[in-house]
């Protein structure tokens, strides 16, 4: 591990690793605005539709244990380039189907690929000593800021063209990001060797059978984290998009701008603010702040009615989603044993994968059945009690190592 708590100077390595993510994010945004329009031109109806978003969260879901176990075993660099290579088939296989068959199988090729983030994560917290974890784990969360601005951007330009071109450019930049990894990409884990094969149970599943392996700790933090994710699909799983349209008039341009601007605001939040407020406030507390500042901004958004409201409402739960990513991935990783970091990332986003399936779906039959309200006020219902274990729970928060308080 490099660089002291105190300095200034990026870990050798680091922007290499941030801008892998950020174009393999550029290339994972690129598709999502236009990807609805083209299946429907195949019949879709609105179910299809987030059946044909939630099939990426399950294939990634299905992949992420093996994933990390790999990046624990052979390293982080092998994972990283294959996952971007299957990203890119993914994009391409997107653009050349003819039938709605073939964009499923499109994406769950790019779901089963989605694991750069995995390693890239266990190759930050190998470059890191444990105080700087929330910090750099931030940083590296602006790669995706990055991506959501940039991807849809260029989707918004190069569909003018053609619908299906942007697909094809997602492909051709994820090869190349694939090319440059290979030698650029470095290798950070130390016991990584080429030789080792994964004997270990690594179903989908595994993290929950062996739960003891990265430790009770490290499992209280994830399920944290997945409450809050679990609260935010009310607005990742598209209700918020519907409430926007129905009580803002918000249209399809506008909507695009709301997102360009959660993106611009994630940035700055986790580029610039998580590594601050872990060191001064902590690790437990940083989380209190966002789970408070979270429930305010469902809770507004459930009763927002003008697009000052709307938008003012989605800037808090954008801010709190900033803050909490990376300090509750910090937390995990510094709680989990050092040769298991990677297996414990893997187990974060297997919690991650399940609730962006259950998610959204239990987000729209409440938006379905109750109303559009329902949703958002479940979600704050949701992080004011995420936000009770936290303060009830301060000796969890012991070790987290995040900071000087907790």
């Amino acid at each position: 591990m490099q660089n002291s708590a105190g300095s200034s100077r990026k870990p050798r390595g680091f922007w290499v690793i941030w801008s892998t993510i950020a174009l393999d994010q550029i290339v994972f945004a690129m598709v999502l605005p236009i990807l609805p329009l083209v299946a429907t031109r195949y019949g879709a109806s609105a179910l299809t539709v987030t059946a044909l978003v939630s099939v990426f969260a399950l294939s990634q879901f299905l992949i992420s244990p093996l994933a990390g176990a790999l990046s624990d075993r052979i390293g982080r660099k092998p994972i990283v380039i294959v996952s971007l290579l299957g990203s890119a088939l993914g994009s391409l296989i997107l653009g050349l189907a003819g039938s709605l068959p073939m964009l499923f199988v499109g994406r769950a090729v790019d779901g089963l690929s989605g694991t750069a983030i995995v390693s890239a994560q266990a190759a930050i917290t190998d470059l890191t000593e444990p105080r700087q974890r929330a910090r750099y784990l931030g940083l590296l969360g602006t790669a995706f800021a990055a991506g959501f601005v940039i991807g849809p951007a260029l989707t918004s330009i190069t569909s003018r063209v053609d619908e299906r071109l942007p697909f094809f450019i997602a492909a051709a930049l994820g090869l190349a990001n694939a090319l440059a990894a290979v030698f650029r990409f470095p290798e950070t884990h130390e016991r990584a060797t080429s030789g080792s094969t994964v004997n270990e149970d690594t179903s989908p599943l595994a993290p929950f059978r062996h739960a003891g392996a990265i430790g009770s700790s490290a499992w209280f933090y994830i399920a944290i984290l997945a409450a809050a994710l679990f609260a935010f699909a009310s607005i990742e799983g598209g209700t918020f998009t519907l409430l926007a349209a129905e009580r803002g008039g918000f249209d399809e341009s506008s909507i695009a701008m709301v997102f360009v601007w959660v993106g611009l605001l994630l940035a700055v939040v986790q580029g610039g603010a998580v590594g601050p407020l872990n060191n001064y406030l902590g690790t437990r507390r940083t989380t209190g702040a966002a789970l408070l500042v979270a429930t305010a901004g469902f809770a507004l958004l459930a009763a927002a009615d003008t697009r000052t409201l709307i938008v003012g409402a989605i800037s808090l739960a954008a801010i709190s989603q900033g803050a909490l990513r990376p300090t509750l991935t910090a937390a995990v990783t510094n709680a989990a044993p050092d040769e298991m970091r990677g297996r414990a990332i893997g187990a974060q986003a297997s919690a991650q994968g399940l609730v962006r399936i259950v998610g959204p779906l239990f987000a729209g039959l409440l938006y379905t059945v109750i109303g559009p309200s329902a949703p958002f006020i479940a979600a704050a219902a949701i992080s004011a009690a995420t936000l009770g274990v936290v303060v009830l729970t301060p000796k969890r928060w012991a070790q987290t190592m995040g900071a000087t308080r907790h």
